[in-house]
């Protein structure tokens, strides 16, 4: 009589190798392409020293016509505060593109208040950056656009119903 017996069967090593070394050079692809993408110089990550050239400034012509045309809507201003206890105000509203000409940037002098109205804080910051954001392209015409601005080192008395904002600088196509 034959007798049919069957060994189980021995797990290729080198399959399973190539599978681990495969995974570990993803990880290591997408770690490194976060490193690289959201890299910041000490220049790109305080907007106020960030040069846009063709921006106009007050006293242009230009700048007072399309200003105009630019409305700030439902500002509201919260109170954040980090793991490391500092106190960061965060300005968010929207842009309304109400003119004829696609929006490119658009900068924002936002001052802070303390509960008896004396000045706190003041910040010039972009509202709208070109080649920054969840969306780089121009605001086209009629388009409304969320922004926010954040403003470290609040102080304690800090009234976030008083928060005065103007447009200091805009560049349209």
């Amino acid at each position: 009589m034959i007798e049919f017996t069957s060994k189980p069967q021995k797990k290729s090593n080198t399959f399973t190798l190539i599978i681990t070394a495969v995974l570990a050079v993803l990880i290591l692809g997408v770690a490194f392409s976060l490193l690289y993408f959201q890299k910041t110089t000490p220049e790109e990550s305080d907007s106020t020293t960030v040069e846009v050239p063709g921006m106009l400034r007050p006293g242009n012509t230009d700048f007072e016509y399309y200003k105009t045309k630019i409305q700030i809507e439902n500002v509201k201003a919260v109170l954040g505060i980090s793991y490391s206890r500092t106190r960061t105000a965060m300005i968010s509203g929207t842009i309304l593109n109400d003119g004829d000409r696609k929006l490119d940037a658009l900068e924002l002098h936002v001052t802070l208040y303390d509960v008896w109205g004396e000045v706190t804080k003041e910040r010039t910051a972009f509202a709208l950056r070109p080649g920054s954001g969840y969306s780089s392209r121009p605001m086209e015409p009629l388009e409304r656009r969320r922004f926010s601005i954040g403003v470290e080192s609040v102080e304690y008395y800090w009234d976030p119903k008083q928060i005065t904002y103007e447009i200091t600088g805009l560049r349209y196509e």
